[in-house]
């Protein structure tokens, strides 16, 4: 029996993946977020690749709210090593009458896949109870970033899979920003780009569930209508199969009426499966027979996390809506009739 402190698992906490490539201000970047008071009583870990950590060093936060797990891989972190993080952090609050922790911030290492990270958690059932992914953060350098992109894989794989992506060292290389946006437009058609010298970046980039899990109708904040929305323009017939150059395209499929869910499990594993490292990543809402309010669904290529029921829909939404983000020159249209079969069924 694995034991946790007092409160550890009342309730999933929402979770802020912060990566980026080698030297693209992550750590500027999470120093910005912290300062808001908004972001008190946060967890913080820091992933960093080498056997004697610094960054966390650099980080202000309060003592015993930031960790350092060092000699991060490239690929992942230890899903057994963050779950005694977190734990230890958790037991030190209370034993010294602090707050409960509201929300949990991974700064991966630079040379991370956010997908391997992605994977230790959802892998490891115990944070699967405990925590649920709000969104994934990406800094780029303005100056070394398409070299970087071009050049790495994981800080392609880094953009690839960001909900924002968060261009640095814009005013060292203002010519270049607009290139450069173009360029993460092509490679993440889905994500949110933002400027690190944007004074109204850190609230576009924290959502209501984020600041207030508990207290938030949706701890989705504007991520459903977003992204889950018919492409804002209101035409369910429109083709929400969109295919772009370079390494991306996302796939909208929808759905009226409630859905089985063990059949849905059992159509998403198949196309798991199917569609293998093509599957970069799933986020959708489901309407499934006996939930009032949609159940939230992320998957990274074969790893399902731990499904999120919430109260009640956000505003505009009220049916299926499921985002598949898929590497270029996969075949949409067969995703699609494969879809339109389940539901045929």
């Amino acid at each position: 029996m694995v034991w946790a402190p007092e409160g550890f698992f009342d309730r999933h906490l929402p979770l802020l993946l912060l990566t980026g490539f080698l030297g693209s201000g992550k750590t500027t970047l999470l120093n910005r977020l912290l300062s808001d008071p908004r972001l008190a009583n946060s967890a913080v870990i820091v992933n960093e690749f080498g056997a004697i950590p610094v960054d966390h060093t650099l980080i202000d936060a309060p003592a015993g709210a930031v960790a350092a797990l060092p000699n991060g891989c490239m690929c992942c972190l230890a899903s057994d090593d963050l779950y005694v993080a977190l734990e230890g952090m958790f037991a030190a609050a209370a034993a010294r009458g602090a707050p409960p922790f509201q929300r949990v911030i991974i700064e991966t290492s630079g040379l991370a896949d956010p997908a391997g990270v992605l994977q230790s958690v959802t892998d490891n059932p115990l944070l699967n109870r405990f925590l649920w992914l709000d969104r994934i953060v990406t800094t780029v350098d303005g100056i070394h970033g398409p070299g970087q992109i071009t050049t790495h894989p994981e800080a392609l794989q880094q953009v690839r899979l960001a909900d924002w992506l968060v261009l640095s060292k814009t005013d060292l290389a203002p010519e270049g920003a607009q290139d450069l946006g173009n360029m993460l437009s092509a490679l993440s058609p889905r994500a949110e780009i933002g400027r690190s010298d944007d004074p109204g970046l850190v609230a576009a980039l924290l959502s209501p569930g984020f600041l207030a899990p508990e207290a938030a109708a949706s701890p989705l904040g504007d991520w459903a209508t977003r992204e889950l929305g018919v492409c804002g323009c209101g035409d369910p017939a429109h083709d929400h199969g969109h295919h772009h150059t370079n390494t991306a395209q996302t796939v909208t499929l929808m759905a009226e009426g409630a859905l089985d869910w063990r059949r849905f499990q059992l159509w998403l594993a198949g196309e798991q499966q199917r569609l293998g490292t093509a599957l970069l990543r799933v986020k959708g809402l489901l309407r499934v027979a006996g939930e009032a309010g949609p159940v939230v669904i992320h998957a990274v290529q074969t790893t399902l996390h731990v499904p999120v029921a919430l109260a009640q829909w956000p505003a505009d939404i009220g049916e299926t809506r499921l985002v598949f983000i898929l590497a270029a020159g996969t075949d949409t249209a067969a995703l699609t009739q494969r879809w339109q079969a389940f539901l045929a069924e």
